[in-house]
């Protein structure tokens, strides 16, 4: 019965990140990139939510670069309301068209090289808050105590 508990928790998790993506990616906060610009939207994090919900049940930590299916030399996390200009520019494409970050998820923005490579949206409610505009190198790492306690990245 525990099983089916959590599996319902995962869904719901997972049904509310694809709900948020769904009305972010409607209200037009993602624009195609201009000829010549790179491309680069929001996506979902699935991988990563996927990842972390072990770990916030039984614990333990995961190196982020074992889970995304990019190279990366830094990781930027913006939570909700982080003003669209700074998303942008750290992206260095127009990933944002709004005024500010309107999802509920966090922000994973990584880059190699100094421009975007990936920008997943991760569900937040898992997180400490710490790790909110925070940046992270290569090396971080999913931490985790187990028993549903608070995630939080390290490296």
């Amino acid at each position: 019965m525990q099983r089916t508990d959590v599996g319902t928790k995962t869904l719901t998790r997972r049904a509310a990140l694809l709900l948020t993506m769904s009305v972010v990616t409607g209200c037009g906060l993602t624009q195609p990139a201009d000829e010549g610009e790179g491309v680069m939207e929001l996506t979902s994090g699935k991988a990563i939510d996927d990842a972390i919900g072990p770990l916030w049940e039984g614990g333990g930590e995961r190196a982020l670069a074992d889970v995304v299916d990019v190279e990366f030399d830094e990781l930027m996390v913006f939570p909700e309301a982080t003003p669209a200009d700074r998303v942008n520019e750290a992206a260095g494409t127009k990933l944002l068209t709004g005024k500010c970050y309107q999802s509920s998820t966090q922000l994973f923005l990584f880059r190699a090289g100094g421009a975007g490579v990936l920008a997943a949206m991760v569900s937040s409610d898992v997180f400490a808050h710490e790790v909110q505009n925070a940046t992270f190198g290569p090396e971080v790492r999913i931490v985790a105590p187990g028993g549903k306690q608070l995630i939080t990245l390290e490296g």
